[in-house]
């Protein structure tokens, strides 16, 4: 059986403020009006699966990587 590898999340700009979206993804897990609240659950989510946090600026362009990879 094939693994699966764990996704990163990505906070990412949102029109109702900042998404934490799974790579790969096609809907936000959920979506904050607070980036740093994002960035808070983003990191969460990555360090239970152990993957990446992946934090984005409104232009799209990486801003900080947290990395929980063992």
């Amino acid at each position: 059986m094939a693994q699966t590898r764990n996704q990163s999340e990505h906070v990412v700009a949102h029109e109702e403020g900042w998404a934490v979206k799974a790579e790969g993804a096609d809907q936000p897990t959920k979506v904050y009006e607070n980036k740093q609240d994002a960035i808070d659950r983003a990191k969460e989510i990555a360090e239970n699966k152990g993957t990446i946090a992946v934090i984005h600026k409104k232009d799209g362009s990486i801003q900080n990587q947290f990395s929980y990879e063992n």
